[in-house]
């Protein structure tokens, strides 16, 4: 009886840990979709630099954590899975969170990088195509998230 309150306990705080980390990360992909997006596609270009390197100063050091944690999180509550489509969509909500994680490090990374080099006051080249290769990077990042988090969700609202 002991063992089973102990696995019920570890469980639960896995399962909050885990939301909490997943609703920080679908509510930071989701409101860079709804206004930073927008904002960045109608700004000139030396505000976008200006505006881009503020921006990334500031949410660079914690999405990959909450991208992170959030799959470790999630790969953890595999092992409290009872039946097999719990395993299955459990499965699916990590591989959307880890394919969050590649778009980031893959597309957001290098790009990030590159507009850090960009001065406001100069000339930028391939703007629009660097601009539209971020924000169609960051749509696919939103949907995966917001999928891994109904995934992820579905075994805790019917856990039988």
């Amino acid at each position: 009886m002991g063992r089973v309150l102990l696995e019920i306990e570890m469980y639960s705080i896995l399962v909050i840990a885990n939301f909490v980390t997943l609703g920080l990360l679908v509510g930071g992909l989701f409101y860079v979709n709804m206004a930073v997006v927008p904002t960045f596609t109608a700004l000139s270009t030396g505000r976008y630099a200006e505006f881009h390197h503020v921006l990334d100063q500031y949410s660079d050091p914690y999405m990959p954590i909450l991208t992170f944690s959030t799959a470790l999180l999630a790969l953890a509550e595999l092992g409290f899975t009872h039946t097999p489509w719990q395993f299955v969509v459990r499965l699916i909500g990590v591989t959307c969170i880890v394919g969050v994680a590649l778009i980031s490090i893959r597309v957001h990374g290098p790009l990030n990088r590159r507009i850090r080099t960009w001065q406001p006051d100069g000339q930028i080249e391939n703007l629009s195509e660097i601009r539209t290769r971020w924000v169609e990077g960051h749509r696919v990042r939103t949907v995966l998230a917001f999928i891994g988090l109904i995934a992820l969700l579905l075994p805790v609202v019917f856990p039988s």
